[in-house]
């Protein structure tokens, strides 16, 4: 008895049991490693969100790309904001919700996270190796600017945490 095992999420993941049986307990065997390469392949489904940002970006940046984009004089988003955001989205912690993104009349793209009024997390960027962000927590409120590079600014993760596990 020969049987492939496959991952629906993720075709391309296949394992074929190298014994041969034909007793309950292969087939039980064979079942319980079924179970467990889609647990494991599960995980993949979390990419859904960062698939949705991603698509927000690119319909933000195809609305947003010329100049007067909103009617009153905007600038264009930058093909170097469009890579910075797409960074920022990559190095976001799996464990934090994704953001709302939105474009900014200066050419910047923002981020924003949002746990009702008065808690509210913004970053943004705008191409120039540099992420702005403000935030209000409570009566709490924070701003400034840091240099972003390959890694988010220590600052930005602090504030998401902050946000989100009070």
């Amino acid at each position: 008895m020969s049987m492939a095992i496959q991952c629906i999420d993720c075709p391309s993941f296949y394992a074929i049991p190298s014994g041969v049986g034909f007793s309950d307990d292969f087939k039980n065997l064979v079942k319980n490693i079924k179970k467990q390469i889609q647990e494991i392949c599960e995980p993949l489904t979390i990419g859904r969100p960062l698939e949705e940002a991603f698509k927000s970006l690119i319909e933000i940046y195809k609305e947003c790309s010329e100049g007067n984009w909103d009617g009153y004089n905007a600038l264009p988003i930058t093909v170097n904001a469009f890579e910075e955001a797409r960074n920022v989205i990559n190095l976001l912690p799996t464990s934090i919700p994704m953001p709302e993104i939105l474009s900014e009349p200066d050419g910047s793209i923002g981020f924003e996270w949002r746990k009702g009024q008065k808690l509210i997390f913004v970053i943004s960027v705008e191409g120039k190796y540099r992420i702005n962000y403000a935030g209000i927590f409570g009566s709490n409120k924070i701003h400034g600017s840091e240099y972003f590079g390959e890694m988010l600014p220590s600052v930005v993760i602090e504030n998401l945490r902050r946000l989100f596990y009070r």
